[in-house]
């Protein structure tokens, strides 16, 4: 196979033909929309548009028990720089950032304006810069989706400017949601239980102009979005490692009941990564995140089915530095 020129080049492989294009900006150069969106169904491309981005091994591991911290978090064996900057870029894109609970409660440092991203370190200035030029406002909103409403104090995240808002259902303890409102954040009641729905946060994130929304982390969550049919695309980096390990250790993408019907997707893009990350000074991220000085990446090591964003926290100085790996690109069919 046609290796690509340098270190920070990845191989497109489809669609083809095959061609090696950077890695840095390659998911700001993507159209977020798939094209079939735009150009056809309409009523689909005047609704938010939903992605998430996973990392997991061959035998799908996105998270592994971690005996330093009880508990689990995306293995050691395949968090990389050149994974976590994809992720930041695609945090960039987005209007609103959606995470579970419990991503919330574990954050090693607390809560702050640094916790989650897009990461405010140097290398990453040119996407706070990109979000300036594309209208966007300086740091994405975020959006906690969690039925028994317990939180750290979030006055921190407010604080530092950003939008923040506490997804749950009509039947959440009032008291709690009392308390989180005096402390200036919104309350979204978008489920008719306990938990909030899919599809009912989607709309309510869409009717404050929320035009790209991407999921951070949460099994459950993901589930919620994929049965409600509001989930458009999956990011999908594929490690080519296999790990192991009893069930009772590791996690998988979804977390819930078996979908009836299964949800399908088709592929719209794939990229071969075979460099060394350990030449390449412009994606050191995860080395340095993995020694725990980035809260961000601390913060995600801790969610039971993190995402990518935990690909560096949950690793140590010793991150994975040779990851070969590939770089999908699914869009959810509907046909």
């Amino acid at each position: 196979m046609q290796q690509p020129p340098d270190g920070k080049n990845v191989l497109r492989i489809f669609p083809g033909p095959p061609q090696p294009v950077p890695l840095h900006g390659l998911n700001l150069r993507e159209p977020l929309r798939p094209t079939a969106l735009a150009r056809g169904d309409q009523s689909r491309a005047a609704k938010p548009f939903v992605y998430t981005n996973f990392i997991a091994s061959l035998d799908g591991r996105v998270s592994l028990h971690d005996p330093q911290t009880s508990k689990r978090i995306v293995p050691r064996a395949i968090a990389n720089a050149r994974d976590w900057r994809l992720f930041q870029e695609l945090a960039a894109c987005a209007d609103s950032l959606i995470m579970s609970a419990r991503y919330v409660r574990d954050l090693p440092h607390g809560v702050s304006g640094t916790s989650f991203p897009v990461s405010v370190k140097p290398e990453h200035d040119d996407l706070l810069q990109w979000r300036l030029a594309h209208g966007l406002a300086p740091q994405p909103a975020i959006v906690i989706v969690t039925a028994s409403l317990e939180l750290p104090s979030l006055v921190p995240l407010v604080e530092s400017g950003r939008s923040v808002y506490v997804a749950t259902g009509n039947a959440a303890d009032p008291r709690k949601l009392a308390r989180i409102e005096a402390d200036g954040v919104r309350v979204l009641r978008v489920g008719g239980g306990a938990r909030a729905e899919g599809g009912r946060l989607i709309e309510a994130l869409a009717e404050m102009q929320h035009r790209t929304i991407a999921m951070l982390g949460g099994g459950e969550v993901l589930h919620a979005l994929i049965v409600d049919d509001v989930l458009d695309r999956l990011y999908l980096t594929l490690a080519c490692r296999m790990l192991g390990g009893l069930p009772s250790v590791f996690d998988t993408l979804l977390t819930g009941p078996v979908l009836e019907p299964a949800a399908r997707f088709r592929l719209a893009a794939l990229h071969y990564d075979a460099a060394d990350p350990a030449s390449d000074a412009d994606t050191t991220d995860a080395a340095s995140d993995a020694g725990a000085t980035d809260e961000a990446a601390d913060a995600a090591a801790s969610d039971t089915n993190a995402t990518d964003a935990a690909s560096d926290a949950g690793a140590t100085d010793d991150a994975a530095s040779d990851v070969e790996q590939l770089f999908a690109v699914l869009d959810r069919r509907r046909d």
